[in-house]
């Protein structure tokens, strides 16, 4: 399965283009037959290690945020308190199970990152055309 993302343009504070490829995923509990969230736009983010998503999500999920395993991640604002939890992750070609990170203060909705979203697909960022090419691979 191949998707074409488009790059979408948001003015810096000088009124210059910041360019993100923002994608639509949906999320459920990891229990067979449990529903799923509506689309929810995230970044893909190849400077993210993992998945990590606003708390936000995991509340909406059904989830006690503080029942996952706590880490303490780093990132660009600095250190902060992050919950893991397994989830399902609707992606082009099938859900896909992983353990993502959710955090009180993201500034967007979620980060799509190496691990649970980068290792099942090629991914190219075509700078010129200004789009993201996606091609789901699966592994055994």
């Amino acid at each position: 399965m191949r998707v074409k993302v488009p790059y979408r343009a948001f003015p810096d504070r000088d009124g210059l283009p910041l360019y993100w490829v923002l994608f639509n995923v949906q999320f459920s509990l990891c229990q067979p037959g449990s529903p799923r969230t509506k689309r929810i736009e995230c970044v893909i983010d190849s400077g993210a290690t993992s998945c990590l998503f606003h708390a936000d999500i995991a509340r909406n999920l059904g989830l006690d945020l503080k029942a996952g395993v706590r880490e303490i991640t780093s990132g660009i604002g600095g250190q902060e308190e992050t919950w893991l939890h397994e989830i399902m992750l609707y992606i082009p070609g099938g859900p896909v199970k992983i353990t993502a990170g959710f955090k009180e203060k993201l500034p967007v909705a979620g980060l799509l990152g190496i691990r649970g979203f980068f290792e099942h697909f090629h991914i190219a960022f075509d700078s010129a055309a200004k789009e993201c090419h996606l091609e789901r691979v699966y592994r055994i």
